[in-house]
């Protein structure tokens, strides 16, 4: 059950080395799996629902057309971007504690 019927989606792209592991000109972009689900599994212990929702997948564009507006503007550096319903909540990379307590403000 979520809190009054809520759902946090968590935006992210998956973990990705676009010059190569050992590349010195830019680093990775991107989320790890563990990452997603360290951000996931915080946001179900406040009870809302969670959906997680990878941006390379075909359609997300027409989905989602707000955060690929967003992806498009300011690039892959933005990710994870959380939202609740069609609110934009947090974008880049955030810790655990400032996620919780962004979802708690919008939930409470």
């Amino acid at each position: 059950m979520s809190v009054n019927n809520k759902v946090v989606r968590i935006f992210t792209i998956p973990l990705q080395y676009p010059c190569g592991t050992n590349s010195s000109c830019c680093g990775p972009i991107g989320q790890s799996e563990e990452e997603i689900m360290s951000i996931s599994d915080a946001i179900k212990n406040l009870g809302v629902e969670v959906e997680v929702q990878n941006t390379m997948d075909k359609g997300f564009a027409e989905k989602y057309p707000s955060v690929a507006k967003l992806l498009n503007s300011f690039g892959p550096g933005i990710v994870p971007v959380l939202s609740i319903g069609d609110e934009i909540i947090s974008m880049g990379v955030p810790t655990i504690e400032e996620i919780v307590q962004v979802v708690k403000e919008k939930i409470l």
